[in-house]
């Protein structure tokens, strides 16, 4: 039985997609708060726009569309009252966690001190750490609900409050004050795209090369058969020929016992000489697909 498909609010749609851009932020936030010298590099800046960004449009139009969500959805179904609760004070532990992390990012810059960096790093870890926690619960718990059970009423107030403020960093035009966090991701994008290509190329090359492999090995193996298969039929014709030369009874039964021992002999060859080639053929062609031309 074919389940039909949940078609989801455009609200749900891009509050998941705001949750996919927050994660993206999250997993850069990490990757340069490993640098060694945080606070005398560009690695500080950088960070400071994430920040910066996650302050004013997740903690003030992401985070207030949710709560509006969440306020419609009790009223619908008021056993979700003590999630929704959690979730709330998140929203404001995190505007106070994105406030405590721009002001030591302040102190690491003036003092540029490896404990003013560490203090920096720790606090923003523990709110990377919080927020990811929030934001799994958020889709696998409280979005579906919501799905569930809001009305098309409530869906109109929740797009109403969305439309209102446009991503200053994801949306359809790049605010000034976050032109140096997207040009970054756009050329690490441009990055990503050439790798994928280069490597689409190689492994192109690989296919080839691998498909030259097994071909090369048919070739090798129709040879050796026509070769075995020449040497049965000149003995075959040497035996009928014995045979018809010869008189008698024992003459003509010892040659064709000789034959037959020859057959079996020349067949055993070939089976063996056979089985290596396809081991040849099958190990070049894995090792071209695979790990490219030896």
């Amino acid at each position: 039985m074919n389940v039909p498909a949940v078609e989801l609010p455009d609200a749900v749609i891009t509050l998941s997609d705001e949750h996919r851009y927050m994660s993206l932020l999250l997993d850069t936030l990490e990757e340069h708060l490993t640098a060694a010298d945080l606070a005398t590099s560009g690695h500080l800046f950088l960070i400071q726009d994430i920040v910066r960004y996650l302050k004013e449009y997740s903690d003030g139009v992401h985070h207030p569309t949710e709560d509006l969500m969440f306020t419609r959805l009790v009223q619908r179904d008021p056993a979700r009252e003590m999630d929704v609760a959690r979730l709330r004070r998140d929203h404001e532990t995190l505007s106070t966690m994105t406030d405590r992390i721009l002001e030591l990012m302040l102190t690491a810059a003036n003092e540029t001190t490896p404990q003013a960096a560490d203090a920096l790093r720790a606090a923003t870890n523990d709110y990377i750490d919080r927020l990811r926690q929030h934001i799994g619960f958020e889709e696998n718990e409280l979005f579906p609900s919501a799905v569930r059970c809001l009305a098309n009423e409530d869906w109109y107030s929740i797009d109403a409050r969305l439309e209102a403020s446009d991503d200053p960093l994801f949306g359809p035009t790049v605010q000034r004050d976050f032109r140096v966090l997207y040009e970054y991701f756009s050329d690490r994008a441009d990055q990503l795209s050439r790798q994928v290509t280069r490597l689409g190329f190689l492994q192109l090359d690989n296919m080839i090369l691998s498909a030259d492999a097994i071909e090369n090995g048919a070739r090798e193996m129709w040879g050796m058969l026509q070769e075995h298969g020449d040497m049965l039929g000149r003995e075959f014709r040497n035996v009928a020929a014995d045979s018809i030369d010869r008189r008698g009874l024992v003459s003509m039964l010892a040659s064709q016992a000789g034959y037959a021992g020859f057959v079996g002999k020349t067949v055993c060859d070939a089976g063996g000489k056979a089985a290596g080639i396809c081991f040849r053929t099958l190990k070049m062609a894995a090792f071209s697909l695979f790990m490219g031309a030896p």
